[in-house]
């Protein structure tokens, strides 16, 4: 999915083609450092426009909500939300910020919004879905309207409540293997290309002698807790599709990401926070009501235990940066949007050894792989779907030519754009590791 609709940037947006990158730093003395985290419901009226049908919701199956952490060193703070929709464009991104920085006085530039990319859930207002020809519309009734009017509000509300929320936390990492839920709709042909294949008959095993695709069967874990011991935060970081649910139930749901939110919660107490990875073409091995259940209680087993082994990170100044580059568009991209190119936001925020690198739109495995492999920071998670739709689906440089959905026509750039964003992420990460902490407010160029 994926949407050509650009509206005009405001705020701390600038027009540029490849990047200005702007750098804030605390001060290099020891700081505290707290954490804050809170969710607000963002259910929609089921009289909602489904966009996957263009119908009304049947019914509600799991509520979806939005959950903000605030984290804070010295006087810098950076807000991280986490919406049960399917994704935002750009001109969202642009009013959730606006409210956001309005309520709480976070800089727009200091707010990183990921979407889990649920299929039952609403999506983007004013969206087109460009991976049919002509693009569909999404249609709005008055519900969803209404729905569309408040998320900016609902967003400020739950920054507003983490941040009030804020006390001394510790910081700690941990890792677990959940391949098992794990399929990569990407397999490949004896000639290199590749079948898309959204539901297989059998996950595990690939007829016509294919080969699998590429899976990243690890989900990283961040476990904030206050002095006394007691959970502020889990954060769990694995890229996947939220679509087990939308097949069979044409209900609201938050999906298996959802399930996983609430067994977590259940057992460790705090907010959950799942940040939807590099999953543009990584779907769940098994679909349903059933396997969403199965799926989400299976992946909040693993990160509670990972949580329990978590090691210690030592809180360090925060650290956040930017930079919006141009992705060239193919060709059938620039007729159908009538310009050239499509602006993409990286954005890094560091605090120490840990890095978290948030791409825009639907990209592919591979790039999480390339950035973590190159990443000057040992612990680096990186998140898609995050703070606008980009170029949509983005695979390395070569996916083009391989064929397949992704790489058809809701891949809107060229294929030189997943390298761009990789090497855009790593500029911006080893600026960070090498930037003085006094230097505030530096602007530097490509």
């Amino acid at each position: 999915m994926s949407s050509p609709t650009r509206s005009s940037r405001t705020g701390f947006f600038v027009a540029i083609t490849f990047g200005l990158i702007a750098f804030v730093h605390s001060p290099a003395a020891a700081v505290e450092f707290t954490a804050g985290a809170a969710s607000v419901d963002i259910t929609p009226d089921p009289a909602s426009i489904n966009w996957v049908n263009n119908r009304p919701y049947d019914g509600i199956v799991d509520r979806l909500h939005v959950r903000a952490l605030v984290l804070a060193s010295g006087e810098t703070r950076v807000g991280i939300l986490t919406l049960d929709i399917t994704e935002i464009n750009e001109s969202n991104l642009v009013e959730i910020r606006q409210a956001v920085s309005g309520a709480t006085a976070i800089p727009a530039r200091h707010i990183l919004v990921n979407t889990s990319h649920t299929h039952s859930g609403p999506t983007s207002p004013n969206f087109q879905w460009t991976g049919v020809s002509p693009p569909k519309k999404i249609l709005v009734n008055e519900p969803l309207a209404n729905w569309n009017r408040q998320l900016p509000e609902r967003c400020a509300q739950a920054v507003r409540e983490a941040d009030r929320s804020r006390r001394p936390v510790s910081l700690g990492i941990a890792r677990a293997n959940v391949g098992e839920w794990l399929f990569n709709r990407r397999p490949v042909r004896p000639d290199g290309s590749v079948k898309s294949t959204m539901v297989p008959a059998n996950p595990y095993v690939l007829p016509e002698g294919m080969r699998f695709g590429p899976v990243d069967p690890i989900v990283e874990v961040l476990a904030l807790r206050d002095p006394e011991g007691k959970s502020v935060a889990t954060l769990f970081n694995l890229g996947c599709h939220a679509v087990t649910v939308y097949g069979e139930s044409k209900g609201i749901s938050a999906d298996w990401p959802g399930v996983a939110c609430r067994k977590i919660q259940e057992a460790l107490g705090g907010e959950a926070f799942f940040l939807q990875g590099c999953g543009g073409d990584i779907v769940p091995a098994r679909r349903g009501l059933k396997q969403a259940n199965d799926m989400g209680a299976w992946i909040a087993g693993r990160v509670v235990s990972a949580a329990a082994q978590s090691l210690a990170l030592t809180p360090e100044p925060l650290t956040v940066s930017q930079a919006i580059i141009g992705l060239p568009l193919t060709k059938a991209s620039r007729l159908r949007m009538g310009q050239p190119t499509t602006d993409a936001e990286i954005q890094v925020i560091t605090c120490g050894d840990l890095a978290i690198v948030a791409l825009p739109g639907e990209p592919l495995t591979g790039l999480a792989a390339a950035i973590k492999k190159d990443s000057p920071f040992p612990h680096t998670l990186v998140l898609g779907y995050s703070n606008g739709d980009g170029a949509c689906y983005v695979g390395l440089p070569g996916e083009k030519t391989k064929g397949g959905y992704e790489m058809g026509l809701p891949g809107l750039g060229t294929d030189e754009c997943g390298g761009l964003m990789v090497a855009t992420a790593l500029r911006l990460l080893r600026e960070h590791r090498v930037a003085p902490t006094s230097a505030v407010g530096r602007i530097l160029g490509r």
